[in-house]
């Protein structure tokens, strides 16, 4: 009889031991499922008039302070537009990341590719553009063909818009004559 009951006790044992294993494994799982792939984070802006400053004053700046936010976002085609992606854990040090820079013409139409790494000390990408004309533009922060975050920004004149620098913007200097002539 008391052969019998220790069997039972043992595959009972057993039984219970191999549940275990398998809610561990199967939480396991999820956890690593979760924490994969790039995560997302914000995005922070700042400006400056570097034509202001002298080559000594450009090169040991420090740029430390950023506004974070996303939304309704105007800049003067005088402003040097620096800004951080600051992501909300780390991505991965050797992690490659290119940022695109897009303008609004009859889509948006890339100008400017970087390739770009996160800083060590504060997991963020940093990164500037200068004399931008004005227009809408968006930033895509993308890896492995894959976009991570993008924004949406506008550059507008200092003056505001006036019927003659809108002709100007919409007639200037666009060298495709169906764009030209379309407006």
């Amino acid at each position: 009889m008391r052969q019998n009951s220790s069997a039972k006790f043992a595959h009972c044992f057993h039984a219970n031991h191999l549940k275990n294993i398998t809610r561990f494994l199967i939480t396991l799982s999820l956890l690593v499922f979760v924490q994969c792939g790039v995560p997302k984070g914000e995005f922070g802006w700042t400006t400056t008039k570097m034509e202001e400053m002298d080559i000594l004053e450009q090169h040991i700046q420090t740029i430390t302070d950023y506004k974070m936010m996303r939304d309704d976002l105007i800049f003067s085609p005088t402003d040097t537009i620096h800004y951080v992606y600051q992501f909300s854990r780390n991505p991965g040090l050797e992690t490659d990341f290119h940022i695109s820079l897009n303008r609004y013409e009859l889509d948006f139409v890339e100008i400017d590719i970087k390739k770009k790494r996160v800083e060590p000390d504060s997991l963020a990408i940093r990164d500037e553009f200068s004399l931008l004309r004005t227009g809408e533009y968006l930033i895509k922060i993308v890896h492995e063909g894959d976009t991570v975050d993008e924004v949406k920004f506008r550059v507008l004149p200092d003056e505001g818009y006036t019927q003659e620098n809108l002709e100007q913007e919409l007639a200037g200097d666009q060298t495709d004559e169906i764009i030209k002539y379309s407006r």
